[in-house]
């Protein structure tokens, strides 16, 4: 929040029921109580803005203070079930504010316990965040932003690359860049295309994905590094192969000192240009120098969990990740052989489309060559995972001399809740 709320703020958001609450004590006599609050799963913590937020709707005007006890730092890792922090005061001005902390807790710690994860399990490649698109709005892109910036610092901690960047201006900040990154979507080469067609052009023999880079280029030119998108017309290594002729070519910005990546981002429903399946399995074959493409899948996915296959089984697991379609780690490897073939060994790749913690666990092991990776999956995948809860573990009510009488109650199945 930027700004003050209003008056009725909280009233016009929070759960009914514990609006009741306050009036019941508002008529009967305030009590402190002291909130426990958890996640029912493990996450790092990345609760600084929902305790700010606290801070800045809790009423100045209370008898009872506020005070906020943190249990973990930011960052930390916290294990399923325990509390990450102690909120105590007024139980009439806290239960309405329960709904709107809890709404702020889940999302980012999730997130950040999935950046963590995705950025050790692929350490030597930058990250950017992509999520924007998938989330509700600001509040929801900006609280798994800021999750995955504090995942990234974590991750940062254990000598990983980490998140380097995000695709919006306004979440910018929170990964320490003045503004969003990245280049072009499908839509700029698709209008390229276009203008070659109006123009009399034949986009079979010359390449949209040049044309589109071009266009890019000469709009942008004060940019160091550029990164073009080269699977719209299914020829990833073709047009790649295209663009890299021009970049470094003797007019080219790379004689400028300029930088070149090509993100891949190929559609789920086919290989990339030159693979097929037995393709796939051979050049990982030659990769890995495993003899038999199950030991390429053993070796993809050590050291994984089960929960981060999801619903996935292990003949999909070896699919989406191996020698299927998309963006695999084969695809990776044959372009990058293409690349290096070619003489191009500066330009760099950068890998969309689909990269949760698993994918980034099998790329990761197999070394696949991917510098940069565009993702939104540290977004919860699972909702029920960012259900955050406060449970009251003491009730404080007024002795009659100016103290207070405490009593230690939970509800049955949260004793483990209680104040030591």
């Amino acid at each position: 929040m930027t700004s003050a709320p209003g008056p009725d703020f909280v009233a016009r958001r929070t759960d009914k029921y514990f609006a009741k609450t306050a009036e019941i004590l508002a008529a009967h006599g305030d009590a402190r109580a002291t909130y426990a609050v958890f996640l029912r799963t493990d996450v790092v913590v990345a609760i600084d803005p929902a305790v700010d937020f606290l801070r800045q709707v809790y009423p100045a005007d209370a008898a009872i203070p506020l005070e906020i006890t943190r249990v973990v730092p930011e960052g930390a890792p916290l294990t399923a079930g325990l509390p990450m922090l102690y909120v105590a005061g007024s139980l009439a001005a806290l239960s309405p504010i329960e709904t709107l902390l809890l709404q702020r807790i889940g999302f980012p710690c999730v997130s950040a316990q999935n950046a963590f994860s995705m950025c050790v399990a692929l350490p030597g490649a930058a990250f950017l965040a992509m999520e924007a698109r998938h989330t509700t709005g600001d509040d929801m892109h900006l609280a798994c932003s800021y999750g995955a910036a504090v995942g990234s610092r974590a991750a940062q901690l254990t000598g990983a690359k980490g998140f380097v960047g995000t695709s919006t201006d306004i979440a910018a900040p929170l990964f320490g860049t003045p503004q969003g990154l990245g280049t072009m979507p499908h839509s700029l080469i698709g209008y390229a295309k276009a203008r070659m067609l109006a123009a009399g052009r034949d986009p079979e023999v010359e390449s949209a994905t040049l044309e589109a880079a071009k266009l890019y280029v000469a709009q942008f030119p004060e940019e160091e590094s550029y990164t073009v998108l080269n699977d719209y017309d299914g020829r990833e290594v073709s047009d790649a192969l295209a663009v890299c002729g021009w970049f470094y070519g003797p007019d080219g910005p790379g004689r400028a000192g300029k930088r070149l990546a090509f993100r891949l981002d190929t559609h789920g429903g086919r290989h990339l240009e030159g693979l097929d399946w037995d393709e796939s399995v051979r050049t990982l074959l030659a990769w890995t120098d495993c003899k038999t493409p199950a030991e390429v899948a053993r070796l993809a996915v050590a050291g994984s969990e089960f929960e981060e296959a999801g619903a996935m089984s292990a003949d999909e697991v070896r699919d989406k990740l191996l020698f299927g379609t998309g963006v695999t780690a084969a695809a990776a490897v044959h372009f990058r052989k293409a690349l290096d073939e070619a003489g191009f060994h500066e330009a760099r790749i950068v890998a969309s489309s689909g990269f949760d913690t698993l994918k980034c666990r099998a790329f990761g092991n197999l070394s696949a060559p991917v510098d940069v990776v565009g993702t939104g999956s540290f977004l919860p995948s699972r909702l029920s995972r960012t259900y955050a809860t406060a449970d009251i573990v003491r009730y404080e009510l007024p002795d009659g001399s100016g103290g207070w009488k405490a009593f230690d109650l939970v509800k049955a199945g949260r004793e483990f809740l209680k104040l030591a």
